[in-house]
Formats: structure tokens, C-alpha cells, sequence
């Protein structure tokens, strides 16, 4: 699967060809990820699953060192990267240590950091990210996102956050979710429209793509279905995007320096991960439950650096 990728990456050499090929491939993958939903029990789907986002979820949060040493000039000391190695570290296990102590608190921190960041990530190459208009469209367009795989596994969900915060949700709520978000998404993307004939152009080409997550939500198990957004449509492009940054073009050359960069912290993600899944493998929902509390957990910095890079703090002019 890398192998292909690399090779679908090498192809692109110009950013508009890159969006429509990344887009063109996003498409049919998950056309062709729902047929495998069809095709198998919930169990094959769930290790699919876990496979991809071990993968190219995990790497593509793996490097954010590598993106904050190459944000700030100033970091060109070791003595600087250990330093941030270690503040980086700790926010980590501030992170997690929320979700033991105050987990009801850290949840719900996650859901609104995750949902910024998905639509951040969606929207990034349409919309200015320094434009508050902007940011509210990509916190309210991902968390329409997420209520809807919510409530379309609203059972499932229900029972993961039970084992998480201990209560015991309306299943209502994931409904509400989608009308509000939905709602305020639409309304905030035709005033940003307005302003944009770009916007125009996709509207509804984003509102066909919004049809097929419905169907993919609707068809697949709830791993599954996260596997195929948070892979597929955020994780893979947040891929492309990082390497364009720290490398300054995409090919098969700087796809393997990325992984070889990211590979030390991708390789410890992975053994706590397998850890937790192995000592939770006979119960599906606290396994599930443990999987996104540790997803969180390196998603807190993740979702901060990423936001940097994209709104980069403005120096003072020179006296």
C-alpha cells in the first residue's frame, strides 16, 4: 500500500494537479472501501481498520518535531529539540492523564479539537485559514462530520463514551448534532461563498462528497467508517500537505525522507497502542474506548502544530 502511494504521490508536480488527482483518489478508495464493508463481517472490517490507521493515521502525526523544528527558525540548537521534545512529551501525558482523572472533560475537548482540525484540514486549500469566518466553518463543517458518524452509530458511540466518562448519553443528542452543525455549516459556507467564485465552483461537488460519507457511515461499522474519513479524506492529504512543507515538493524521494524522519515516534505510538488493544482485545467497546482516548492524546499537540504551521505567528519588522 505505501508502494502505491509513493507512486501516486510521485506523479504530482504542480498544486492544482495534486488536488485533483488527491480528490480523484480519495473518491474511488472509498468507493472501493465501502465495497469491502459490503464484501465482509464487522470483524475483517475493524482489522482493515486498525491497519490503516496504525498506518498512515499514526504517521501522519508522527513528525510533529520535525514540523515545529522546521516552523521556527530559532530551533537550530539540540539542546532546543530536547527541549521541545520534552514540553511536547508532557503535553502528551497531560493529555492522557485528563482522560483518567477528568475524562468527561478531555472528551469533549477532543471532540472540539478533532472537529476543528478535520475541517481545517478539508478546507485548507479553499478557505483562509487566518479568516474567522474561516475557522468557525471548519469547526462547525467537522463537527457535523463527527455527529454524523455518531448518529449513525449512535448505539455503538453511546456505549464508548459510557466506558470513557461513565455517562449514559441520549442518543438524541448525535441528532441534534447533525441538524445544528449541519445548519451552521451551510449558512457560514454561503456567506464565505460570496466572496469567493472558487467556493462556488465546489459547493456542490463538497455537498456530493457529504452524500457519500452519509452512505459510507450508513454501511460500514464505526471503526471502519472513522478508518475511511480519518485515513482516507484527513489523514493521507495532512500527509501530502506536511511533506509539501518541510520538503517543499512532493516525490518518492521526500516521502521516504518524511517516514524516515517520523519513523522513531511512529514505531512508539504504535507498540502503546498495540499494547492497550492487546490487553482490551476481548471487549470491543473499552478497546475502542482506550483506541480514541490515546488517538486524543497525541491529537492535542497534533491539532496545535498544525494550526501554526498553517497561521504562522508574524514577526515584528526589524529596527
Amino acid at each position: 500500500m505505501f508502494n502505491i502511494f509513493i507512486k501516486f504521490l510521485n506523479k504530482m508536480k504542480k498544486k492544482d494537479i495534486q488536488i485533483v488527482n488527491l480528490n480523484n483518489f480519495r473518491v474511488v478508495a472509498t468507493f472501493f472501501s465501502l465495497w469491502l464493508a459490503v464484501q465482509f463481517q464487522e470483524s475483517i472490517e475493524n482489522l482493515f481498520a486498525y491497519i490503516l490507521i496504525l498506518t498512515f493515521g499514526i504517521l501522519h502525526g508522527a513528525n510533529d518535531l520535525k514540523l515545529i523544528e522546521r516552523s521556527e527558525a530559532t530551533l537550530t540548537s539540540s539542546k532546543s529539540f530536547v527541549k521541545t521534545l520534552a514540553y511536547y512529551v508532557l503535553f502528551v501525558s497531560v493529555s492522557a492523564v485528563f482522560f483518567f482523572f477528568i475524562p468527561t472533560f478531555a472528551l469533549f475537548l477532543f471532540i472540539l479539537f478533532s472537529g476543528y482540525h478535520f475541517g481545517e484540514q478539508h478546507w485548507n486549500t479553499r478557505i483562509p485559514t487566518s479568516s474567522i469566518l474561516g475557522k468557525i466553518f471548519f469547526f462547525v463543517y467537522g463537527l457535523f462530520i463527527l455527529s454524523l458518524l455518531f448518529y449513525l452509530h449512535a448505539t455503538t458511540v453511546t456505549d464508548i463514551i459510557e466506558n470513557i466518562t461513565a455517562l449514559v448519553l441520549s442518543e438524541s443528542i448525535y441528532l441534534y448534532g447533525v441538524i445544528g452543525c449541519g445548519f451552521l455549516s451551510l449558512i457560514s459556507l454561503l456567506f464565505l461563498t460570496l466572496n469567493s467564485e472558487n467556493l462556488k465552483v465546489f459547493f456542490f461537488k463538497e455537498l456530493f462528497y457529504v452524500g457519500v460519507f452519509f452512505v459510507v457511515f450508513s454501511t460500514a461499522s464505526l471503526l471502519w467508517s472513522f478508518a475511511i474519513y480519518f485515513v482516507l479524506w484527513h489523514s493521507i492529504p495532512s500527509l501530502a500537505d506536511q511533506i509539501n512543507f518541510l520538503y517543499g515538493s512532493l516525490s518518492q524521494k521526500n516521502v521516504k525522507k518524511y517516514v524516515t524522519s517520523s519513523f522513531p515516534y511512529w514505531i512508539i505510538s504504535i507498540i502503546g497502542l498495540c499494547l492497550l488493544l492487546y490487553l482490551f482485545n476481548d471487549d470491543l467497546e473499552s478497546s475502542l474506548a482506550f483506541f480514541f482516548s490515546f488517538l486524543a492524546a497525541i491529537t492535542f499537540p497534533h491539532v496545535l502544530v498544525i494550526d501554526r504551521i498553517n497561521n504562522p505567528p508574524k514577526t515584528s519588522p526589524e529596527n
